[in-house]
């Protein structure tokens, strides 16, 4: 197998990987929790979400696009999918941009696959 086939190759399993997180990250439970804050990260502020699981309040930070500052201002109501696995982060409803990415991905890596299986 030559270097670009490899590349090819990886490119695509990088994009199938995605979409897999893609498809964990929503499964989960659907909640309801509100805006309690901002919390940098990367130069970024991320949206701080507090929240009810199973009778506890608990808190954690927006882990995609749709929870970076500007878009929702403290005090917002905002549906959420929460992992009891992934407790440090939520992921807040309506926000489609790593499915966008990871579909990218994958069609370039399956294009890149193609072309040099037929070349």
């Amino acid at each position: 197998m030559n270097k670009e086939l490899l590349f090819a190759i990886a490119v695509l399993v990088a994009g199938i990987l995605c979409l897999i997180k893609v498809y964990l990250d929503r499964k989960g439970e659907k909640l309801s929790g509100v805006v309690s804050g901002f919390v940098n990260s990367d130069g970024y502020d991320f949206a701080v979400i507090r929240f009810q699981y199973n009778g506890q309040e608990l808190e954690a930070r927006a882990a995609n696009a749709e929870g970076r500052k500007g878009k929702h201002a403290e005090g917002d109501r905002v549906d959420i999918v929460y992992r009891p696995g992934k407790a440090k982060y939520v992921n807040i409803v309506g926000d489609n941009y790593d499915i966008y990415i990871a579909v990218a991905i994958t069609i370039c890596g399956l294009a890149l696959v193609i072309l040099r299986l037929i070349k």
